[in-house]
């Protein structure tokens, strides 16, 4: 009989089991097991009639054969963490580092002293009791193929007459190595071999070879300018009326002067459209692009421009700068140094042994630093405010602004009706934590263009700064009233937006700050005239 056949009794009926252990308690003292089954209920019986224990982890570190604890070389202290390097370290950021001090929380020992309680489950029958002998191996032993098999068939020997494990599953996956069908002791000579780093490096490059191929051609992808969202061609607004009108750069000329930034920049457009071959068209339209707050299209556009006519020098400082504004320095630095090679001047100082493209960004700064010293130092006596500019922009990427504020300081001093100079040395002086001297700046660039937009978004922020939300949010307003007027040259399209994103975000920034929670519902949705009446704004 079957120890499924005493355990498993019928749905509803009397269990067998306790048939059966009534009747052996009843008759205990007279019998002796004389079968197998009988020796299986004793042994049942004699664990469900123990009391339950309390899990304990030294009484199971003690049972553990002496040879094995010794051969992990380390006592149960050995486990131990020292608590004491992470007491003082809160999970969560909080006001204090000391958040979950050493005094809160229970030692390890504590911990380790705590009863973990669970009934204690039937234990399955040992391989000791079914009086095979069973030996182990030491980690230095090792097995052949043969050894197994023959392992495998004397313990296939030793129970063959015990019907209980004739349909064990245990028993057929040892028939099954006996007999050769499952191969455990014996490894291919490919498996065992050790290869060497060059070896593994080869098979890889190898098996591999069509996707390090595609690897190779994007691993630097994340420092193009595609990765950085620069498009190669320049995107342009559609439905611009000014593409009919062959006077759109010359109106677009007139436009700046009065200080209408965006409606420049549509008739830029226009003049590029009409002659993509004019660098003076790509020239404005990029300057005013960045005037405009759009770095991104302003740098297509000037480089549209220098790839025509490279003798523009005052692209190269203006593109430098918007590399800047876009957090790419490298590009930066490089188009800085395309300013100094195209420069008549200084293009004796420039190196030709050396691939600024091949250089890390430290080494290029200090490349960089040290051409425009030595330009600076050709003649002391006289201020060159394009090279003060260039220095100024090396300054500020690298965050020596105090430095920064002096070369722009020194270019004013013989370039002081020079907007883009004074917007310039604001963003600097706000940069070092210098808010009240930038708005002067600020204002200076505002009363030589009024339609600055970058200088007034640049005024809004360090009013930000300052605390003084409700001034910030009107400077941001008005930046954005000046790019609406440009959609007066799209009377077929309604839709068309000419605002910058960046504004608007910044705006709804300072809603939330001042609690308009209403009024930042009116910026997602780009209500202008309904924030025009909320801020008072004519």
């Amino acid at each position: 009989m079957s120890l499924n056949k005493l355990v498993g009794g019928d749905c509803g009926g009397n269990n067998s089991l306790v048939q059966l252990s009534n009747i052996v308690r009843r008759d205990a003292s007279q019998s002796q097991p004389h079968s197998q089954a009988d020796r299986f209920v004793n042994e049942f019986l004699a664990q469900n009639a123990q009391i339950p224990q309390t899990f304990n982890m030294n009484a199971l570190l003690n049972n553990l054969p002496k040879d094995n604890v010794m051969k992990s070389g380390a006592s149960t202290s050995s486990y131990v963490p020292d608590m004491s390097t992470h007491m003082n370290r809160s999970w969560n950021a909080g006001p204090s580092s000391s958040y979950m001090s050493h005094a809160m929380m229970p030692s390890f020992h504590m911990m380790q002293q705590q009863p973990i309680f669970y009934p204690q489950a039937p234990q399955p029958m040992a391989m000791s009791q079914l009086n095979v002998p069973m030996q182990y191996e030491t980690a230095a032993e090792t097995m052949t193929n043969e050894d197994v098999k023959g392992k495998a068939q004397e313990y296939v020997n030793s129970v063959k007459d015990d019907d209980e494990m004739a349909y064990n599953q245990f028993m057929s996956f040892m028939k099954k190595i006996s007999a050769g069908e499952i191969n455990l002791g014996e490894s291919t000579q490919k498996d065992q071999r050790k290869l060497s780093r060059d070896e593994i490096l080869d098979e890889m490059a190898e098996k591999y070879k069509e996707e390090w191929d595609k690897l190779s051609d994007v691993q630097n992808y994340w420092d193009t300018e595609a990765a950085n969202g620069i498009s190669k061609d320049y995107l342009f607004t559609e439905g611009n009326i000014m593409l009919e009108n062959r006077s759109a750069l010359e109106i677009g000329k007139e436009k700046l002067k009065m200080g209408d930034i965006p409606g420049a920049v549509l008739c830029f457009e226009a003049a590029a459209q009409q002659q993509p071959d004019s660098a003076e068209a790509w020239f404005l339209l990029g300057t005013t692009q960045a005037e405009n707050e759009q770095d991104p299209l302003a740098i297509t556009a000037l480089k549209k421009s220098l790839e025509i006519n490279p003798t523009q020098l005052e692209g190269y400082i203006t593109l430098a700068a918007a590399y800047t504004n876009e957090n790419m320095s490298k590009y930066a630095y490089i188009s800085l140094l395309d300013w100094l090679k195209a420069s008549p001047k200084y293009s004796d100082i420039f190196p030709q042994d050396v691939d600024p493209r091949k250089l890390e960004v430290k080494e290029l700064e200090a490349h960089v630093k040290s051409l425009y010293l030595k330009a600076v130092q050709l003649n002391m006596n006289q201020i060159d405010p394009d090279v003060q500019n260039a220095l100024g922009v090396v300054f500020n990427i690298c965050q020596e602004y105090d430095k920064a504020v002096d070369c722009f300081k020194t270019a004013l001093m013989v370039s002081s009706d020079n907007a883009k100079l004074w917007n310039r040395l604001g963003a600097t002086l706000a940069n070092s934590d210098k808010s009240e001297q930038a708005v002067d700046a600020y204002h200076q660039a505002l009363n030589l263009e009024p339609g600055f937009i970058r200088a007034r978004y640049n005024v809004g922020i360090t009013c930000m700064n300052l605390g003084a939300h409700r001034q910030a949010a009107e400077h941001f307003l008005v930046a954005l009233n000046q790019q609406y007027k440009a959609k007066s040259m799209f009377p077929e399209s309604s839709s068309t937006d000419t605002s910058s994103s960046t504004i608007w975000t910044t705006l709804r920034m300072v809603c939330s700050f001042m609690g308009e929670h209403d009024v930042a519902k009116l910026v997602d949705d780009r209500n202008l005239t309904e924030l025009n009446k909320f801020f008072e704004l004519d």
